[in-house]
């Protein structure tokens, strides 16, 4: 039984962080796609640029918790 809880925890202990960075990356994409269709509104260009900037921050946010 202690092995199939150690199993589990390194599973999804160690896969957490990656599954988020890519739906994170995933709906950056779908944003930034979205905001082309739309045009040249700023109030949409800010925002898919503090999109990116965030998710910046919390990709060097994890690769320095290394």
């Amino acid at each position: 039984m202690l092995e199939i809880v150690k199993y589990v925890k390194a599973r999804y202990l160690t896969e957490k962080g990656q599954d988020l960075v890519e739906y994170a990356l995933l709906l950056a994409f779908v944003v930034a796609v979205g905001a082309i269709i739309v045009g040249n509104d700023t109030s949409i260009s800010k925002s898919v640029s503090s999109i990116f900037t965030k998710a910046q921050t919390v990709v060097s946010n994890a690769a320095n918790a290394k």
